[in-house]
């Protein structure tokens, strides 16, 4: 896969992502963790906003670098990779350490992604 395709693919995703969980934390939150209490939901949905804005920020950083040249272009694609296989650790570090349970969608997205990053990654000449 091209890596300006890759970053473009990675970046909307994150941007949607992102998008989404400025406009309506609430109800995100509502499918995510059911019935909370109103201080609770409130102090969830400030979380929310914030984790859509870091999402918003990789968009905007992955849309930046669509046009990297294949080096720089390879060292992005495999520490998003890599950040994406942390932030699945993370998921699962969530049950071990009881916190709730692995939010599976999520997990699913960022292994698809990582997987993209990593695949485009490791096809890219370097000269």
């Amino acid at each position: 896969m091209d890596s300006t395709v890759a970053f473009t693919i990675i970046g909307c995703v994150l941007g949607f992502v992102g998008i989404m969980f400025n406009l309506i934390p609430k109800q995100i939150n509502q499918k995510l963790m059911g019935d909370l209490i109103e201080e609770a939901s409130q102090v969830s949905a400030g979380f929310r906003v914030i984790l859509g804005s870091l999402g918003i920020t990789l968009c905007i950083v992955t849309l930046s670098c669509r046009n990297f040249p294949p080096g720089e272009a390879q060292t992005l694609l495999y520490a998003l990779g890599t950040g994406f296989c942390l932030i699945i650790v993370v998921f699962i570090s969530i049950k071990i350490r009881g916190f709730g349970e692995i939010p599976i969608p999520p997990a699913i997205m960022f292994a698809i992604l990582a997987a993209i990053a990593f695949y485009t990654a490791s096809g890219l000449v370097v000269e």
